[in-house]
């Protein structure tokens, strides 16, 4: 090929004024095979050394030649790999994040010699062409110490390169057999210019992009949103990932999932997608810094950096691997994302600059720990991902799932379109339980049920829950050895929990005598339990005796009677302490009234002392 020819065919670059942020090097790189050479190049291919090619290299080969990796143009050499690796640059001093290389097996790099041109192939067509200027050894290890193999640093490419046997790598420049005007690979891929286009043409002055892998998560929705609320649209870069990775969601499982949170949630012309090489939505601060030039070709003003709990990067990390970029000319906005949770209180997703509360109040789940529960068939809580989507997740791994008969397993409840937080706020408060707590006689009930009254009076949604109601029906099949009261309160738990889900404020009143248990009862609720302790010795319980259990115990008619023949373990630090021993009726409602209007729950603007009218009264 003539050298007039080589410069028709291969990398070519566009010096842009369209008064946007510049290309990375100042130049659009466009390495496609032009229009009218296509036909000529075909049968000249028929003649040439065939590669075949990746399903990631295919990526990369369109990220060169749509300019996305200016200024590149072609495949890496020697040289320049062995410069990204070690300093992070290109041979010119530019800053560069990850090696753009083609690997091939050590019989393929011993049928080519350097200055040949060859054709690539991926799955039998031919997709480009390739002038070898250089043949070296692949430095797998080093690559691994860089980016590394594990959940750390997520390179995928590694991992596939060593399953093709790959030994070498060709570098040269490239020339791409798809036209921008081509409309199936339009369909699949978004190109820089035509973006920088769209951009002028929708008047928007910040497209942002955002370093995320395949959002699909709550946590995923809160911070594209937050994203999107400081920019005009989204530009969401997807993972290209074909396989999956050992002991995580399958690809095809993730990418379904992230098309309901896209199609559903989010405003379809304001969320772009385009498909991107695996090793960029790796976790380091080379993939962010890869990231962020390829961004800042496409036209982007800035992008956001999520920090992950999987991972050990910190925001100094990413500002250091930036620190020398300004010089090369990367001139996007870099925004670093503190991680996200669910925090109990909240009642939503937020991070440490929006939440006030204690990190005991906020929820992560890892990678681990969703693919851990699907494997054993269990459901995903509404806080992991929306109803929606997580039944979507469940059924893709259903495949993968323990096989058995465990009880309980392949259960996915349909949650319902209108949340706890919908509930709450139109009944003007927010839900949660006040578990009453002491013995028998304490007054636990009669403290209960006028408390009730003032709340439902003064406009809130309230409802009693007594022990003795649950064992005359759902619990009606229950003992009352250890176990079997264990297994009522366990009941009573899951019930308390769906009353909250509704929205209401429960007021629960059990003996619940040992300190296990209530913990138990804790940790079903979740937020917004509230431990009410109703103290009285047991010399007062026993002469109220409303009911004659203390009588019949002493008589021994009932065994393990808790305060005679089982012990009780009064809570060493109760939310709220009732001494009705010495405190009157009217002054524990009173007392119990302010503490509910402390917690939260009750509406201010209701907040009516109907038990003005009870002083004097007694509790039992």
């Amino acid at each position: 090929m003539t050298e007039q020819k080589m410069q028709t065919v291969y990398a070519r670059t566009l010096q842009l004024d369209d008064g946007l942020i510049a290309p990375y090097g100042g130049k659009l790189v466009q390495a496609f095979v032009p229009v009218h050479e296509k036909h000529e190049m075909l049968q000249r291919i028929e003649h040439m050394q065939r590669v075949e090619i990746s399903a990631g290299e295919l990526v990369e080969l369109k990220m060169i030649a749509c300019g996305a990796y200016s200024p590149l143009t072609g495949f890496m050499d020697q040289h320049t790999y062995k410069s990204v690796l070690d300093a992070t640059k290109l041979t010119d001093g530019m800053s560069w994040g990850l090696p753009v290389t083609l690997g091939v097996t050590a019989e393929v790099a011993k049928s080519v010699n350097e200055g040949l041109e060859i054709a690539l192939f991926r799955n039998d067509e031919a997709v480009g062409v390739m002038q070898v200027t250089d043949i070296f050894a692949w430095d797998a290890a080093r690559e691994a110490s860089v980016f590394g193999e594990g959940v750390k640093y997520k390179y995928p490419q590694i991992t596939e390169r060593k399953q093709r046997k790959v030994e070498y790598l060709l570098g040269g420049p490239v020339s791409m057999l798809t036209s921008r005007t081509d409309e199936v690979q339009r369909i699949k891929n978004i190109w820089p210019h035509d973006l920088r286009n769209l951009i002028i043409e929708k008047g928007w002055h910040n497209l942002a992009a955002i370093h995320l892998r395949n959002p699909w998560q709550r946590t995923d929705e809160y911070m594209l949103k937050s994203a999107l609320e400081g920019s005009d649209a989204i530009l969401l870069h997807m993972c290209n990932e074909v396989t999956p990775e050992k002991g995580g969601l399958l690809p095809s499982v993730l990418s379904g999932a992230r098309r309901l949170l896209l199609e559903n949630y989010f405003p379809n012309d304001r969320v772009l997608e385009n498909p991107m090489p695996d090793g960029l939505f790796g976790s380091s601060p080379r993939a962010a810094l890869q990231h962020a030039i390829l961004s800042q070709n496409y036209g982007c003003a800035s992008i956001y950096f999520p920090l992950s709990n999987e991972v050990d990067v910190t925001v100094h990390d990413f500002w250091e691997v930036f620190a020398d970029t300004a010089k090369s000319g990367l001139r996007i906005r870099r925004v670093v994302m503190d991680i996200p949770f669910h925090c109990t209180l909240c009642g939503g997703i937020a991070t440490v600059k929006s939440c006030p509360h204690e990190a005991e109040h906020h929820v992560i789940y890892s990678e681990a720990d969703i693919v851990g529960r699907l494997l054993l068939g269990e459901n995903l809580p509404p806080t992991v991902a929306r109803p929606d989507i997580a039944r979507a997740v469940a059924r893709g791994m259903a495949d993968k799932a323990v096989r058995g008969d465990a009880q309980g397993t392949h259960l996915y409840p349909h949650v319902s379109e209108i949340s706890r937080e919908v509930l709450e706020s139109m009944a003007g408060h927010k839900a949660g339980v006040l578990w009453m707590t002491g013995l028998s006689g304490s007054g636990k009930s009669t403290i209960a049920h006028r408390i009730e009254r003032e709340l439902v009076l003064s406009g809130h949604r309230v409802y009693v829950l007594d022990g003795d109601t649950l064992r005359t029906g759902l619990n009606r099949d229950l003992a009352f050895g250890d176990e079997a009261r264990r297994e009522n309160l366990r009941r009573a738990a899951e019930v308390v929990k769906v009353l909250i889900d509704a929205g209401l404020i429960v007021i629960a009143s059990f003996i619940s005598p040992f300190t296990a248990e209530r913990e138990m009862v804790r940790e079903i609720v979740g937020a917004n339990f509230f431990e009410v302790y109703v103290e009285a010795n047991i010399e007062t319980c026993e002469e109220r005796d409303p009911k004659g259990l203390y009588k019949r115990a002493r008589a021994g008619v009932i065994p393990k009677f808790t305060g005679i023949s089982s012990p009780y373990e009064a809570p060493e630090h109760p939310d709220l302490r009732l001494n009705t021993s010495i405190q009157t009726l009217e002054e524990c409602v009173k007392q119990f009234s302010d503490f509910i209007a402390q917690a939260g729950l009750m509406r201010a603007s209701k907040h009516v002392r109907i038990s003005d009218g009870l002083a004097g009264k007694n509790i039992a």
